[in-house]
């Protein structure tokens, strides 16, 4: 057995200076700082420990709070499965309160495990449809869904952190949602910063405006919108989020306004996979993983269902398609409830680290599948029963604030 002795240094005197010796089999001794170690233990650990842990000492302190750690942190979490967050009303509360549980896929099982619950204080009095972005670092927005006056909140589930956002210009004009695309969260990913992006179409002719909240000067701000010739979004698909950019589709589904939130500007590009006359119904999302794992899914009028996965990898916000992920034959699945509309399609939620399993749901739905390839789709369960008019997106844990 290698010999392990422990020395302090003379020219420090913090826990950091303690250093463990490991003497080879060559004679060769390596020192492994002992702060090295210690947050390689710590990046395993559940949040709500880690929260705990920062009373233990102000070094400790230092550490778990220091954006070194938390970037870490984030990074040791994205290469575990996916967790989910539940947002749902609130009964023990009031009607107009909600929460948020976490919860796990339990290993070689279809059953989602709660972890935990926490309170969202909402502070509007009667709003009660609301809207859920994606999750990014462990960051999700909630908003009203009817109701524009219903101010925009980030959470952070894990760390039960969560700010109020100030109202944008669109929701202090409109108090009535008329049609108005969901707003997009995302990252500059050259300086970190968050950025909750509201691209919408005001009036018939064409116009356009777009208002960008950055976080890190706490305001709204307006900024150019693209070309508004024949490139009117589509006021029903929400923006999604991949690599620094975010997408809108077109109208006509064949371009999409591309947005670089890092240069402010706007670009409309080809949709990588246009729609054919075959095509019943198209959708876009991404994954909360390796940068924003994007897919998108075409709905043929023969029943199939194609999920392809795309990048946007150094193309300057251009979409490529690299390649088919899934394929099914959406009228012979045997489903647990009837399946609303012959042009609705399965939502991507989660993939599993090897890629063969697919957590999978229909939007406006209770219920979640999973898809084990070749195999069919398998219900999920939930432990306890998932709540009643609750919303499910795939996260990982996390420390991110964005203020």
């Amino acid at each position: 057995m290698e010999k392990v002795s422990w020395r302090r240094r003379e020219d420090r005197g913090d826990n950091a200076s303690l250093k463990k010796r490991i003497k080879r089999g060559g004679g060769e001794v390596i020192e492994i700082p002992n702060d090295d170690t210690l947050e390689e233990i710590m990046v395993r650990l559940p949040v709500k420990t880690l929260v705990r842990f920062q009373i233990v000492s102000k070094h400790w302190r230092g550490m778990i709070t220091s954006s070194s750690f938390r970037e870490k942190y984030l990074l040791h979490q994205k290469t575990q499965e996916p967790k989910f967050v539940c947002i749902y009303e609130d009964e023990d509360w009031n009607c107009h309160n909600l929460a948020a549980k976490t919860m796990s896929r339990m290993e070689c099982s279809t059953c989602l495990a709660e972890e935990e619950e926490c309170h969202i204080t909402m502070d509007d009095k009667e709003e009660k449809l609301v809207v859920i972005s994606d999750s990014l670092d462990g960051l999700v927005c909630l908003y009203g869904f009817t109701d524009l006056t219903r101010p925009i909140k980030v959470i952070n589930p894990a760390t039960r952190w969560s700010h109020t956002l100030p109202l944008a210009q669109i929701q202090r004009s409109h108090k009535k949602k008329k049609l108005f695309p969901s707003p997009g969260f995302g990252k500059d990913y050259v300086t970190g910063a968050y950025k909750l992006v509201w691209l919408h179409n005001i009036n018939d002719d064409n116009t356009a405006t777009c208002e960008v909240f950055d976080f890190g000067v706490k305001q709204w701000r307006q900024v150019s919108p693209p070309c508004p010739d024949h490139h009117r979004i589509d006021q029903y698909r929400e923006p999604i989020f991949a690599n620094g950019w975010l997408y809108w589709f077109c109208q006509d589904k064949t371009k999409l306004v591309a947005f670089d939130l890092h240069m402010d500007t706007f670009r409309v590009i080809p949709n990588p996979s246009p729609p054919s006359s075959s095509v019943v119904e198209m959708h876009m999302g991404s994954i909360d993983d390796d940068r924003r794992l994007m897919w998108i899914s075409e709905i043929n009028k023969d029943g199939m269902q194609h999920v392809w996965r795309l990048t946007n990898h150094n193309t300057g916000g251009a979409l490529l398609k690299m390649g088919k992920m899934f394929s099914f034959e959406l009228n012979k699945i045997f489903w647990i409830e009837p399946f609303p509309h012959p042009s609705s399609h399965l939502r991507l939620e989660a993939l599993s680290k090897k890629g063969n399993k697919a957590m999978l749901s229909i939007p406006s739905s209770q219920f979640f599948y999973l898809f084990q390839h070749p195999t069919n789709l398998t219900s999920i369960s939930y432990s306890p029963p998932r709540p009643t008019h609750s919303l499910i997106r795939s996260y990982f844990p996390s420390f991110a604030s964005p203020l």
